[in-house]
């Protein structure tokens, strides 16, 4: 299964850490040979930052079926549980575990592909995150 990123975690951005409220929206299009359980890592968080929202959105139905998640890579549904993009859709945050949750170090959010078929090549998909630093 093969992780794909968003251009919001390339190695030369930096997670913004200020007191203020930071929001980044990380956007890829589905790629060829996207498939169940593949990783998108969308958006970098600093460590010390606290998710206020979180908001996934698709252009059109990613697939034919097509649940996706959105999560980190110690919990994969954290913010966003399984939830159907077979056409435009927006989910946003639906866990308690999620909300307002902290991160210790540097991570990623990421989309996880839970299940996929017939990927529709080019659906625009878009993570948005807003975080603080404040505690």
């Amino acid at each position: 299964m093969p992780t794909f990123q968003s251009s919001k975690v390339a190695a030369t951005v930096m997670a913004r850490s200020g007191l203020d409220t930071t929001t980044v929206t990380g956007e890829i299009a589905i790629p060829t040979g996207f498939a169940t359980n593949d990783v998108v890592e969308m958006v970098k968080v600093p460590a010390g930052a606290t998710v206020l929202n979180v908001k996934l959105t698709s252009s059109a139905g990613v697939g034919a079926t097509a649940n996706l998640a959105v999560g980190d890579g110690v919990d994969t549904d954290r913010f966003i549980t399984s939830t159907a993009f077979t056409a435009s859709a927006v989910a946003r945050d639906n866990t308690h575990v999620g909300h307002g949750h902290r991160y210790t170090a540097d991570d990623t959010i990421d989309i996880l592909a839970v299940s996929i078929a017939t990927p529709t090549v080019g659906t625009v998909v878009r993570l948005t995150v807003e975080y603080t630093m404040q505690q």
